[in-house]
This record gives C-alpha cells, sequence and structure tokens, in this order.
C-alpha cells in the first residue's frame, strides 16, 4: 500500500503518480469501499506526502475533500488510555503541570498520549506494541507506525519524548519515575 511506502519513507515518482490517479478515482467513484482503517492510512499517506516530501509530495495529493474524509477517519479513531499511559499521566502531573492526555493535533490528526500545546512538547507512551521483537542483543526498536508518527509530528513541528514501557516498568519507585520524567521534559522546557 502506500502507506508502506510513507513508514519506509521510499518515494518512487512513477509508481506514487500511479497510486494517486488510482486511489482518487476510486475515492470518487466509491468512498465506502475504503474502511476507517484504510482512509486513515490514507490520511497519513498525504501527511508524508505534504510534510516530507515537499514540492515533490505535492503533486500526489488528493483532491481536497478527499484529504478531509481521509484525515476524519483518524480523527474519529477511539482512543483507549492504558494503565501504563495512566501511570506516566501521573508521574508527569507531578513533574510538570500543564500537560493534556489524549490532545488532538489539529494539522496531522494525530490523538497525542501527552501533549503541551503551547511548547509543541508531546510524551508518547510507548506500550509493547510500538515495537519490533527484541533482536539478538536484545534491543526493541520501534516498529513502522510508530516511526511514522514520531517523524509526521516532527514535520508538523513537535518534539517528541518517548517513554518505553520497557524503561518505565523497569523504575521501582516514584522517585525513579520522576527523575526520568524530569531529565526527558526539563531539556525541551528550558
Amino acid at each position: 500500500t502506500v502507506w508502506a511506502y510513507a513508514t519506509a519513507d521510499y518515494y518512487h515518482q512513477a509508481l506514487l503518480a500511479d497510486c494517486s490517479r488510482v486511489i482518487s478515482d476510486s475515492l470518487a467513484q466509491d468512498p465506502s469501499r475504503w474502511g476507517v482503517g484504510d482512509r486513515s492510512q490514507l490520511h497519513q499517506w498525504q501527511l508524508w506526502l505534504s510534510l516530507e516530501r515537499g514540492a515533490d509530495g505535492q503533486q500526489h495529493l488528493l483532491s481536497e475533500s478527499q484529504r478531509k474524509l481521509c484525515c476524519d477517519a483518524m480523527q474519529g479513531t477511539e482512543v483507549t488510555i492504558s494503565r501504563l499511559q495512566r501511570s506516566v499521566a501521573a508521574a508527569l502531573a507531578a513533574v510538570q503541570h500543564g500537560f493534556e492526555e489524549e490532545h488532538l493535533e489539529p494539522r496531522t490528526g494525530y490523538s497525542l498520549d501527552l501533549a503541551l500545546p503551547s511548547s509543541r512538547v508531546a510524551v508518547e507512551v510507548d506500550g509493547p506494541s510500538h515495537f519490533l521483537l527484541p533482536d539478538g542483543r536484545g534491543v526493541r526498536k520501534p516498529n513502522g507506525p510508530t516511526l511514522l508518527k514520531r517523524r509526521l509530528l516532527a514535520a508538523a513541528g513537535w518534539r517528541v519524548i518517548s517513554v518505553p514501557f520497557y524503561e518505565w516498568d523497569g523504575f521501582a519507585t516514584a522517585n525513579e519515575r520522576h527523575t526520568y520524567l524530569e531529565r526527558a521534559v526539563a531539556p525541551l522546557l528550558g
């Protein structure tokens, strides 16, 4: 899919031109053939073209009404707040006031786990589903959708802090968690 090209940051002029035409025609004929998840991925692809690919990407954008249809699908996706996220939010509130939980970022349509919109700082709480399985050395790398979200948010002017589950779960005390968050957030708010 075109979303995979965005995730891999792979730009191929002729292929994207053909894909854009076929997708645009399909959306114009019967948008109901595209499920909410499909339209959300199309929105992310369109963000990639407009935010990361510059002038080259602009020529492959869908019509304004089609982009809105895809953006609406992404913004309408229901969000579930995990216990991990609640734990990080509570600790963050003790360290720095003003972070909003599940802030809907208007330009990208992403829901940010914790955000301080006035400073454009986001804290993303990354559970196991955000990572590939550990490699032979035990290193966990973020998966494609997580990397794409980080890149697109950065391109939209956000500074994103990741709080990986395996680091958070490694802290034995609230004091260790507070120190971790202070060290992560303070440099961006200084």
